[in-house]
């Protein structure tokens, strides 16, 4: 058998087929499983279990909305639903980047024993938060359905959610590659989504800004889909589609980008993990 033979089949036990999807489909079936036991084991843990996941941004759209409202005047009508877009959505991303940081050394005992592709771990996390999202932006729907109604707009929203979902995956993926070489890059992202958080436009409208500025802010994607949700939602309007399209793409060819990555340095990132 001639080297690159090997190594093709060496991949394809890993689970890095030719496919074009990321993962083989048994191994998403066991990514999902994993972050719905998560879910379960994270819930159990706590008196009010699942409702945390509801109560937490509602907690933060509450301190948001006394500070903006009694203290500066908002700009924005609806703006506790201004708030709680920005806020959930928000939520979503920082929640499945974050908790992915150290998914690769969490998973040391699996790793150890077990030879699975790695991103799989990344993409539970992200799954994992996901899951809560849904139940979470579920209600706030709900809500919004019923009290300031609902619009043909809102069919949009699945193209929203895609693409949040797979610009969530690419940096996960990439913070959990880089933080097996380097252990304090957890540190960097924490601060990096700090600062991301506050130039998204989550408390402002970005159109509200000197036009010198905007441009700059719309470098941040998250800024560009939590405008783009709150267009859907409560102007009740199309987004552009090709900013959608252009993160979406992006996201999507630099997972490819880390799949190759996740392949190529596989036994170099089981060492360092074990180690």
């Amino acid at each position: 058998m001639t080297p690159v033979n090997r190594r093709r089949n060496h991949l394809r036990d890993l689970g890095y087929d030719n496919s074009m999807f990321l993962i083989d489909g048994h191994l998403w079936r066991y990514a999902l499983y994993r972050a719905y036991i998560g879910m379960i084991g994270e819930a159990s843990r706590y008196y009010l279990a699942w409702l945390w996941w509801f109560l937490e941004p509602i907690a933060m759209t509450g301190v948001f909305f006394f500070v903006f409202t009694y203290l500066r005047a908002p700009n924005a009508e609806n703006f506790q639903y201004f708030l709680i877009i920005g806020v959930t959505t928000w939520l979503w991303f920082s929640n499945g980047v974050s908790n992915s940081t150290e998914s690769l050394n969490v998973a040391k005992g699996i790793i150890s024993q077990m030879r699975l592709p790695k991103m799989m771990f990344p993409f539970t996390n992200v799954l994992s938060a996901s899951l809560k999202h849904v139940f979470v932006f579920g209600i706030v729907l709900l809500v919004m359905g019923l009290t300031i109604g609902p619009s043909y707009a809102w069919l949009y929203l699945p193209v929203l959610v895609v693409t949040q979902l797979l610009l969530i995956l690419a940096f996960a993926c990439t913070v959990a590659f880089v933080c097996c070489w380097i252990r304090d890059i957890r540190f960097i992202v924490r601060s990096g989504l700090t600062l991301m958080m506050f130039c998204s436009g989550l408390f402002f409208a970005i159109d509200t800004m000197p036009p010198a500025y905007q441009s700059v802010f719309r470098v941040n994607p998250m800024a560009i889909l939590i405008e783009d949700y709150r267009q859907v939602l409560l102007g009740g309007t199309l987004p552009e589609v090709l900013s959608s399209v252009r993160i979406g793409l992006s996201s999507l060819v630099w997972l490819y980008i880390m799949k190759f990555a996740y392949a190529r340095w596989d036994l170099v990132l089981t060492r360092r993990v074990i180690a």
